[in-house]
């Protein structure tokens, strides 16, 4: 298991600087998601994280991402499956689903610093959206550090060319 460990890491420290900001922000942004799938319906936290663990898998292997073509199929799912479950896409429920499957389509589609920076806010905003289930303790302290990754994310990605560290970022953040 050291071994697997080892390896990974190893292969981790030499993805480009872009696959490893990704791989970064899309953990975050599953930490984000993670307090609202108790009030997502199955489907749709099913296609956030299995869309979040494509994507990963894509800047893990370093390979393009999907066309157009196939993002407005997953578009066009989402809001389909989001108003068959409500009956609209109107609505504080509804509109929690939605920019949770935003948020995860967003991810498919980041291949500039402009497009990093909607999911960074959408990000934002999810965190925000949990409140609107909880405000327990636990929830908050899940946000808190939801808000610290992707601070550091946003400061990281505000870094010059190289490889900053994510402490050095996060002691910014």
């Amino acid at each position: 298991m050291a071994n697997r460990s080892v390896s990974l890491r190893q292969r981790l420290t030499k993805l480009p600087r872009e696959a490893r900001d990704t791989l970064f922000l899309l953990l975050v942004v599953s930490w984000v998601l993670m307090p609202l799938t108790a009030t997502l319906p199955l489907w749709a936290s099913a296609l956030a994280y299995g869309l979040l663990l494509w994507r990963a898998t894509l800047a893990f292997r370093q390979q393009p991402l999907p066309g157009r073509w196939t993002l407005a199929a997953l578009l066009v799912l989402a809001v389909s499956s989001t108003a068959l479950s409500y009956k609209t896409i109107v609505g504080a429920d509804a509109g929690v689903t939605l920019i949770t499957m935003l948020l995860a389509l967003k991810t498919m589609e980041m291949r500039a610093r402009r497009d990093a920076m909607v999911v960074f806010f959408l990000g934002f905003f999810a965190l925000l959206a949990n409140f609107l289930h909880s405000q327990s303790l636990l929830t908050a302290l899940a946000i808190a550090i939801g808000l610290v990754g992707l601070l550091t994310a946003l400061v990281n990605a505000h870094m010059p060319v190289g490889q900053p560290s994510l402490r050095f970022a996060a002691g910014l953040s």
